[in-house]
């Protein structure tokens, strides 16, 4: 049945966090765009070509047809709100994919079945890894004519190590040549998508067991292992049968753990996995309750105690992401990590600790006006934000990116999360005396935006050297400060 995201979810029980990473052409913000025509978010799935997708709704994003910022779907599955942060693929815009890390607690790799697995994606599993995020696969784009969903899960396996195991086989159709359905490797349920989504559940029948028998065999013995369960080690070295009902809440717990990967096939086109992908980031993907959060101290830099997810805990909320919108002003993405965010509320906004980086440590007291749920660029405005949930405010006057929002009575500081150097740096100049301002002031807004931006001014040459991360990102900043209504240029820099 369709479902639309609640508006003040109250409980961070029934919230999941889940950012989508890979590399770009992945399949990642298709994906996002059917997921959220499945639950009935969306009427119909945008397309990334004609620049409809809700997660591409930049500007910059629609004119070059790739994501290039952070963007926040929610959608409802079973009564519970599913927060999907989509990130750029580019490794360019490392700030967005960073912010999204920081906001979610959970990743899902997208991995196209025609490209496979490359470099970028392998690192930023292992960074995943560090910090003990749990993980899942998703292996996409099964309707490609290049697509070889054998040799991409090989793939995986080699690429990201043990436990990286898919849970459904992919089923051809009666013509043998597209993937028309799925069996769930431990449920043995068989889903069938020849007629469209939703899926048919058909009948499991003894010819299906031989083509999955090995792989069934492989991720049960993996389930029992993580479940650290002796007595049901022995059972199954007996030969006894061991019930879905048994298998199925051990391998949840192991996938919020993060210790063990479960790969699922999905093509967004046809609808194949969508249903199974929803019913796992709903049952095995972390609460926010059972993630670790960063650590707090005073705007001073004291210590304290380690952070709980309580909406009635003290206020503790960080901004993920900072837009200018020409028609409501600066939009600020938060997540609240304790506590809860209330419109007319009266926060304290600090940022500290990039001040090399061109953002000098700033303090203020600000009202927030309003809170809202974001999708894409919508925003419907909401009561309240719960700890463990996204939402995005406005007419925030000084708050940027990776500043934290707290509580006046009680002013806190989160730990920045790390950020890379900008490498490449563009000296821009304006075409006119009238457009220096407008130049100065949209630069502004833009770093404060993009902690991976920084903006220098030469004592010597007098140049403005704006520092990017790369090709990429220096012509996404210079095509906002155009369409902007910037007159400027660049020179080489002195």
């Amino acid at each position: 049945m369709a479902q639309k995201p609640q508006e003040g979810t109250t409980d961070p029980s029934t919230v999941r966090n889940v950012v989508l990473v890979g590399h770009s052409g992945a399949g990642k913000t298709t994906l996002v765009e059917a997921l959220l025509a499945a639950t009935g978010t969306i009427s119909r799935a945008g397309s990334v070509a004609e620049g409809t997708t809700v997660s591409d709704h930049d500007p910059a994003a629609v004119r070059q047809q790739r994501s290039v910022t952070l963007s926040c779907a929610p959608l409802v599955h079973d009564g519970v709100k599913v927060n999907l942060l989509d990130t750029p693929g580019y490794a360019d815009f490392v700030g967005e994919l960073r912010a999204g890390l920081r906001a979610a607690d959970a990743a899902l790799f997208v991995v196209s079945a025609a490209d496979g697995v490359d470099e970028s994606t392998v690192t930023l599993w292992e960074e995943c890894a560090a910090i003990g995020m749990p993980r899942a696969v998703v292996i996409t784009r099964l309707d490609h004519p290049r697509a070889d969903y054998e040799q991409t899960l090989q793939d995986c396996q080699d690429a990201f190590g043990e436990n990286v195991l898919p849970i459904y086989q992919p089923m051809l159709g009666d013509d043998g040549a597209e993937i028309a359905g799925l069996i769930g490797l431990v449920t043995l349920r068989v889903l069938d998508y020849s007629t469209g989504y939703p899926p048919r559940e058909a009948e499991f029948e003894q010819a299906h067991l031989m083509p999955i028998k090995d792989d069934r065999d492989l991720l049960i013995e993996a389930i029992i292992a993580e479940s650290e369960d002796e007595d049901l080690m022995e059972t199954y070295v007996a030969g006894e049968l061991i019930s879905t009902a048994t298998l199925v809440p051990d391998l949840e717990k192991a996938v919020a753990r993060g210790t063990f990967y479960p790969v699922i096939p999905v093509c967004s086109a046809t609808g194949v996995g969508l249903d199974a992908l929803l019913d796992g980031l709903v049952n095995a993907a972390p609460t926010p309750m059972e993630h670790d959060l960063p650590v707090v101290t005073g705007v001073d830099g004291s210590p304290l105690p380690p952070l709980t997810c309580d909406p009635d805990g003290p206020l503790v909320a960080e901004v993920i992401r900072t837009t200018i919108d020409r028609h409501v002003g600066r939009v600020s993405l938060v997540r609240v990590f304790s506590g809860t965010l209330r419109p007319e509320q009266v926060v304290h906004a600090s940022g500290h600790g990039l001040e090399e980086r061109g953002h000098p440590d700033h303090d203020a007291d600000e009202r927030i006006a309003h809170v809202y749920s974001p999708l894409g660029a919508q925003l419907r405005e909401v009561g309240l934000c719960v700890a463990g949930d996204i939402c995005a405010i406005t007419e925030s006057g000084s708050a940027e990116t990776g500043d934290t929002l707290s509580g006046k009575e009680q002013p806190l500081l989160m730990e920045p999360w790390s950020m890379p150097e900008p490498l490449l740096p563009i000296a821009v100049v304006a075409r006119s005396r009238s457009d220096e301002d407008a130049l100065a002031k949209n630069l502004a807004q833009l770093v404060a935006g993009d902690p991976t931006l920084r903006l220098d001014r030469n004592p010597d040459t007098r140049q403005l050297v704006l520092w990017c991360m790369g090709e990429s990102h220096a012509e996404v900043v210079l095509d906002r400060l155009r369409a902007g209504g910037v007159e400027l240029g660049t020179e080489p820099v002195a």
